[in-house]
């Protein structure tokens, strides 16, 4: 399974692509940004479809934590 950073920032929702990667006898990330949804339940969903966990990064905005509560 392959990770998704998501993280807020001015106003807009971003995302990097984070697969892991072998490297001699360990592994390491690598990170790559990629278009997602603008809302927190259509980036659940699009992270469902795709085969993504979901790591949060930062604060999520007010409005979209008491809509999730």
């Amino acid at each position: 399974m392959t990770i998704l950073v998501v993280y807020y920032l001015d106003g807009k929702w971003y995302g990097e692509e984070a697969p892991y990667k072998r490297s001699g006898s360990g592994w390491y990330r690598e990170y790559s940004r990629i278009e997602i949804p603008q809302s927190k339940a259509e980036i659940e969903k699009f992270a469902v479809q795709n085969k993504y966990k979901i790591e949060w990064r930062g604060e999520i905005p007010q409005e979209v934590a008491a809509a999730s509560a």
